[in-house]
């Protein structure tokens, strides 16, 4: 019986529009939840550019995709966290601070090759505690991304003392923050180029396989005999990898950095995944769509600033947006197990 178990929630996984298990008709909630993200932003752009001045013009468009850029990054990451099942990493918001402090004073002291190296260790010791409290000893994914976050800043604003780095001013890092490839910035192709990347991981690797498998059914994954602790070990080293690139975008912004920079970046990175499509629930998601769920929040956002809209209205927006899509997710969920 688990064997079968396990065959089917693979095979749902692996392409669910080849998989044998019959499924119900597609109801409008359940449409909400799966097409609703193109419909939406669809409607939001065609009504930003009739009735929305400057929205269409190729300055606002490029601002918007460079602002964008590294929350995009860390919630392309946390995708498969939450694809997992694990919900999300709140550490994120330590682990692109670190990073982006760490790119400018040590590339300060040393060189970007030792800089690049030191945040890629301080990476994978976050996925490593993360992942092994969470993977291994089944402790609250929330509870412990909580203390990592609170440990690192710690840690962070001890070693920097809590002051703002910067970076020369015609030195690389500067120069990354404000080049442009053709009139897209820099920052916006690392974007593309992080999506087509963790789009292949998660879609054509094995690894990936297992990371939706997981998140579809993890006993029956277990019982398969795959090292299950090893899987949310990988998730976390993504979301780790993704929010340290992250930090080093947002720390070219203005060439320097500071242990609060990445403020926020937990909740609208996860903003951005939830209104993509992917549920909360696991086992349901994709890259892309947590692309395209970045592109709504932020034209969002951008349309409300452009409209005179105050920052605390924005927020109500926001979270508004993300209780509507967990609802909606959480409706669909019900009605196709009907």
């Amino acid at each position: 019986m688990a064997k079968e178990t396990f065959t089917e929630a693979m095979t749902v996984a692996k392409d669910p529009q080849d998989s044998k298990v019959t499924k119900p008709k597609t109801s409008f909630i359940g449409f909400i939840a799966d097409k609703g993200i193109f419909v939406f932003t669809g409607i939001l752009v065609l009504t930003a550019v009739l009735f929305v001045d400057g929205f269409a013009s190729l300055q606002n468009v490029t601002d918007v995709f460079h602002r964008a850029a590294p929350i995009g990054i860390v919630a392309l990451g946390m995708t498969f966290v939450v694809i997992t099942g694990n919900y999300l990493d709140l550490s994120v918001v330590a682990q692109a601070a670190a990073a982006g402090v760490i790119l400018i004073a040590v590339s300060n002291a040393y060189n970007l090759i030792i800089a690049f190296a030191v945040a890629f260790v301080v990476a994978i010791i976050f996925a490593l505690v993360n992942g092994i409290a969470v993977g291994y000893f089944k402790a609250n994914a929330v509870i412990v991304t909580l203390a990592t976050t609170y440990i690192g800043l710690g840690l962070l604003r001890l070693l920097s003392g809590g002051s703002q780095v910067f970076g020369p001013a015609d030195g690389p890092i500067a120069t990354f923050g404000t080049s442009k490839l053709g009139p897209f910035p820099y920052s916006a192709v690392v974007l593309v180029a992080v999506t087509l990347i963790l789009t292949f991981v998660l879609t054509r690797t094995n690894f990936g396989f297992l990371i939706r498998s997981f998140g579809v059914n993890s006993s029956a994954t277990r019982l398969a005999g795959t090292n299950t602790g090893l899987i949310v070990i990988g998730a976390f080293m993504v979301t780790s990898m993704a929010a340290m690139f992250a930090g080093f975008v947002l720390a070219a912004f203005s060439n320097t950095a500071v242990s609060n920079m990445a403020t926020g970046f937990d909740f609208q990175a996860l903003a951005a995944i939830i209104v993509g499509g992917t549920s909360v629930f696991g086992g349901k998601g994709s890259v892309p769509r947590t692309l395209l769920g970045v592109v709504f929040v932020s034209i969002l956002s951008n349309v409300l600033v452009l409209v005179q809209v105050s920052y605390g209205f924005q927020q109500v927006a926001i979270g508004s947006l993300i209780v509507l899509a967990v609802t909606v997710d959480a409706l669909g969920r019900r009605v196709s197990k009907k």
